[in-house]
């Protein structure tokens, strides 16, 4: 299975110039994995896709923890995000929106919804273009 450690070592470094530091959650319940300059991202990641398109993708490690932090930050105007990897995938979300759909649409419905999608990991500059404020 991809590791989230892997993810939030790539973020953390593509998010540099942004003063990106990783986080360990024992200190607030649910706060995300990596904050930097301009917000903070939850970080997620399953080996892959489901067999049946219909199927909803679960990510049962998403926690109500999670999505409460991420609803109550954006809902106070602070900016929130979710990067999912399956498999190959990698697709970015609001926080608001992940906190909503992420774990419970199918496939379909998680692309659409994403801010962006990359078909394989993004290069750090992609990344940073997509999340700088």
């Amino acid at each position: 299975m991809p590791r989230e450690t892997d993810m939030r070592r790539f973020v953390c470094l593509a998010l540099k110039p942004l003063d990106a530091n990783p986080v360990e959650n024992a200190v607030v319940p649910g706060y995300p994995d990596v904050e930097f300059i301009g917000g903070t991202v939850e970080l997620k990641s399953l080996p892959k896709w489901p067999v049946r398109p219909e199927t909803p993708v679960k990510v049962d490690h998403f926690t109500p923890a999670q999505r409460g932090w991420l609803l109550r930050r954006a809902a106070r105007g602070g900016m929130t995000w979710l990067l999912l990897r399956v498999g190959k995938t990698w697709l970015l979300f609001n926080g608001a929106v992940a906190a909503d759909i992420v774990g419970r649409v199918p496939q379909d419905q998680l692309r659409e919804a994403a801010h962006v999608v990359w078909e394989s990991k993004p290069s750090r500059f992609a990344l940073r273009k997509e999340l700088e404020v």
